[in-house]
């Protein structure tokens, strides 16, 4: 059995056919990812990732390291005795190892001072001035040095040494030194 379509039939039926194609694929749901939300973000962030960052520590054997640094500056002709002293210096890392500013092994700034016309001189002072930040062999920093505690009037002789915590003084290995004269600022 054969069916004859008129002609004019015939475009309107491929119209018709296409409109319910173009329909069907409209309202077919998109493929889309599936989204697991199992917790409310806080208001005000929007899709924030933490990413940690794995912090890897250079394991060093301090007894056979190549240990030096180079400090630029100059000790004053003056400080107080009743006051907080700062000295700027320059220094640079010349060891073969990265200087770390914080945790363990860190390296710090301290000062040895005795006294050339007073009885009385501290060795192992316990204040320390940290690194403003890591240094590589090579890098520098300013470093502003508090010196304090020193309390008798009189000249010293003052060194200003990076110490490897737990470890050793820099001392032969780099040093600034000079002589001041500790007096009362508050006259």
């Amino acid at each position: 059995m054969k069916f004859k379509i008129p002609a004019i039939n015939w475009p309107v039926t491929t119209i018709i056919s296409l409109f319910l194609i173009l329909t069907f694929i409209s309202c077919s749901p998109r493929i889309t990812d599936k989204i697991d939300v199992t917790e409310e973000e806080p208001e005000g962030t929007i899709g924030e990732e933490t990413i940690e960052i794995e912090e890897i520590v250079e394991v060093v054997d301090y007894e056979r390291a190549q240990v030096g640094a180079e400090i630029k500056g100059y000790i004053p002709s003056f400080l107080c005795t009743d006051s907080d002293n700062y000295i700027k210096i320059e220094i640079t890392n010349t060891s073969d190892f990265t200087w770390i500013s914080s945790g363990k092994n860190m390296v710090r700034i301290g000062y040895h001072y005795w006294g050339q016309d007073v009885d009385y001189s501290e060795y192992d002072n316990p204040a320390r001035t940290s690194l403003p930040n890591n240094l590589e062999p090579g890098e520098s920093a300013f470093v502003e040095v508090l010196i304090t505690d020193i309390t008798h009037e009189g000249i010293y002789v003052l060194q200003i040494v990076p110490v490897l915590e737990g470890h050793f003084w820099f001392d032969e290995k780099g040093m600034l030194e000079g002589k001041t004269y500790f007096g009362s600022c508050s006259d």
